[in-house]
């Protein structure tokens, strides 16, 4: 069981939020990461060499409750605090502003990403001018250079902001630098300093994601993390500063593995509950036992458990590893492979739940939905499969910047990805063969060929996704997962590609099919234990799980009918009012 399944019981997370003002939303998802934070207290060194507490933060299930929550303090820890970490030794102010969030006293942002610049981020135009005194001068120079999503609204709690921003020195471009700057004091902004809301992600928790601006805004010299000095190599520079990215990237993708638990457990249940009339025998029939119910429901199971193992084995070779382009590739595999089957899953099963898969209060689109920003966040993931770590982000020079990213680096030989301890199996076969075949293009044709060019870059995802399905599958062999399971999703990644593996591999469509169904059919004999497995029933508020949570829901709901209805005294249609509904406020102050 999870540390925090009590904490998930409380009121303050079994709150139904979905009918409340966004105002009132984000109150209460910060005052539940506040909660999260005082469970764990992280440390500095936790969070700056992703120990394994760290990582039991990121893949614990209570952040994929609220994706708010999952969003806010990801950006918390990793980005504002983590950033704050590389710069603390010999820096008592900056230990002090750490110590602060690491407690919540402050919430820490990170504003890196322009309006105009999105991942050409390393062209941003906010500038951080040396004033004669020490002092900085940090402004907006123009709408382009706008600072693009962080929260940075006033939300009760006192905000500090990891801000980059060009250092100008006597005239001098000296590159970007990292300044610690304070937003506004849980109410009030600080003078010079202005945030636009924007509007709501659609169907995605609210979080009051912004625009920011800085109109010179005067910093302390102190304000300043690292030196004034012009780097020899600005790029590199500029990467290792923001290095906490690569970290963000995999726990980016660690939200996928709590977001594929809740939602299998949500559809799971729903399907063994569900029933329906049975035309030859005249009897209720649950709907889990029709193949087009379990199908989606054992390979969302199988993809679970095989994420799980390959996110230990990624955890493992990050933390191991010191070079930062193979941490990025590990990172970057991670991400992409479990998003990936996160994003399908979710938006299958959340069909196969019927028009009830559709509410907000059943969990699953929410989450879905919460998950295309995780996708996003610290870099797309069809971006991240062609760029490499280090590497110039710049639209005006996409060609040759695409072209030495992770996929074309392993193409061209630069690097390799990690050794498969399961040489005959499909999944490395097909790998070596995606690999083999793309070098033959590059061989033919030369890699700074436009036309090469138009063929492969479309091609790099679906490499990287090879790799990480390989890497998936020995991590659940290493482990000695069920082979039912590893054999389901086996079956389903063939489906992925499925002219290799009949053209390749001498596995006919029509036996492919024949393989999805009986690993699935024998999977499912397991059903309810797997379910069971996922140990995740605290962490789970979707009504439709059991008729004791439905009549629940039922019973808050807002009801309208004519007083002098007879049908009122009818107890299945009395309206009780919930107390988590009327009064959150009130609520919130007695916890």
């Amino acid at each position: 069981m999870h540390r925090t399944a009590a904490l998930a019981r409380t009121p303050l997370f079994q709150l139904s939020c979905e009918s409340l003002p966004i105002d009132e939303h984000c109150r209460i998802s910060y005052e539940r990461a506040k909660a999260i934070v005082n469970f764990y207290q992280l440390t500095a060194e936790d969070i700056l060499n992703v120990s394994s507490k760290y990582w039991e933060f990121h893949t614990d299930p209570i952040l994929t409750m609220d994706g708010s929550v999952g969003t806010l303090l990801t950006i918390h820890y990793n980005l504002a605090a983590g950033t704050l970490a590389m710069f603390a030794r010999g820096r008592p102010d900056i230990q002090r502003s750490l110590q602060r969030m690491l407690t919540f006293q402050t919430s820490g942002q990170y504003c890196m990403t322009e309006l105009g610049h999105g991942l050409d981020a390393i062209n941003m135009e906010t500038t951080a001018t040396l004033l004669p005194d020490g002092s900085y001068e940090l402004h907006t120079p123009n709408k382009r250079a706008a600072k693009f999503m962080p929260p940075t609204s006033p939300c009760g709690t006192p905000c500090e902001a990891v801000v980059l921003a060009r250092l100008m020195v006597g005239g001098e471009d000296r590159g970007i630098k990292l300044f610690l700057v304070p937003l506004h004091d849980g109410v009030l902004m600080h003078k010079g300093v202005v945030c636009k809301i924007l509007s709501p992600r659609g169907g995605s928790r609210p979080i009051k994601h912004a625009l920011t601006y800085f109109n010179r805004v005067r910093l302390a010299p102190t304000a300043l993390l690292g030196d004034q000095l012009h780097a020899k190599d600005p790029r590199a520079a500029f990467f290792s500063n923001a290095a906490r990215v690569i970290v963000g990237s995999l726990s980016m993708g660690a939200f996928a593995i709590s977001a594929m638990r809740i939602s299998t457990f949500v559809a799971g249940r729903y399907s063994l509950r569900r029933t329906v009339m049975d035309a030859l025998t005249g009897k209720p029939r649950q709907i889990a036992t029709f193949s087009s119910q379990y199908l989606p429901l054992m390979t969302a199971l199988s993809q679970f458990f095989v994420s799980q193992s390959f996110s230990r084995k990624a955890h493992q070779l990050f933390v191991s590893l010191s070079n930062p382009t193979q941490k990025h590739f590990i990172a970057a595999t991670f991400k992409t492979t479990v998003m990936k089957h996160c994003h399908d899953m979710t938006r299958i099963l959340a069909d196969r739940c019927g028009a009830q898969g559709m509410f907000e209060a059943n969990q699953i689109t929410v989450i879905h939905n919460d998950l295309r920003g995780a996708a996003i966040a610290e870099g797309d993931t069809l971006v991240i499969c062609i760029r490499k770590f280090g590497m110039k982000l710049t639209y005006s020079d996409l060609r040759s910047s695409l072209l030495t990213g992770f996929a074309m680096e392993l193409l061209l030989g630069r690097f390799e990805a990690p050794p498969t301890s399961n040489p005959e199996s499909l999944l490395y076969r097909h790998e070596q063969s995606l690999i083999s075949h793309l070098r033959a293009i590059l061989s033919a044709s030369g890699h700074r060929n436009p036309e090469t060019e138009a063929i492969l870059l479309p091609q790099c995802q679906g490499l990287i996704e090879a790799i990480g399905h390989r890497m998936a599958y020995d991590a659940a062999v290493e482990e000695g997962l069920d082979q039912h399971l590893i054999d389901s999703y086996v079956s389903h990644v063939i489906s992925v590609d499925p002219s290799w593996y009949s053209e390749e591999a001498g596995i006919p469509r029509a036996l492919q099919k024949k393989m999805e169904l009986e690993s699935a059919t024998a999977s499912f004999k397991h059903l309810e234990s797997l379910l069971e497995r996922l140990d995740v029933d605290s962490y789970v508020t979707a009504p439709i799980v059991s008729d004791e949570r439905w009549d629940a829901h039922e019973r808050s709901l807002q009801t309208y009918s004519h007083p002098g209805n007879s049908v009122l005294d009818t107890p299945w249609l009395r309206n009780i009012p919930s107390p988590l509904l009327r009064e959150p406020q009130q609520l919130i102050a007695r916890l």
